[in-house]
């Protein structure tokens, strides 16, 4: 329904801005020297219009492409401490099903989880 309005609204303002080009009389003249650019004023502000919009998705692509390189990194230090957590969680389960030698492997897995002290624990003492 939403999506239905915002159309309705779209197609209400383009009716619109051609209804005000209709009765436009004004012009922008350009004068470069030695050139000269004459252009009706609808046109002159709809290409102004258009140039924000493109400089402005600009600057957001651009934005976005430099904020990449950060969020990959929060990404894979999420996957990293999602695996540690699940090597906890196996790490337990391996423990309390009795089989300590692959607790210990998993838990050695698990430095990183949320409970770093559990993970010690199952990994057992340390040999000197």
């Amino acid at each position: 329904m939403r999506a239905a309005l915002w159309l309705l609204a779209l197609f209400a303002l383009a009716v619109a801005f051609v209804l005000a080009a209709r009765l436009d009389q004004g012009y922008v003249i350009i004068v470069y020297p030695p050139w000269r650019l004459e252009l009706s004023f609808m046109l002159a502000l709809t290409l102004t219009v258009a140039g924000f919009l493109l400089v402005y998705a600009l600057v957001k692509l651009a934005r976005t492409a430099l904020s990449l390189p950060a969020d990959l990194r929060a990404w894979r230090a999420l996957r990293r401490r999602e695996a540690a957590n699940e090597a906890l969680f196996e790490a337990m389960r391996a423990q309390l099903d009795g089989d300590a030698e692959r607790a210990r492997q998993l838990a050695a897995k698990a430095a990183n989880s949320v409970a770093p002290d559990l993970a010690k624990r199952l990994a057992g003492p340390t040999e000197p």
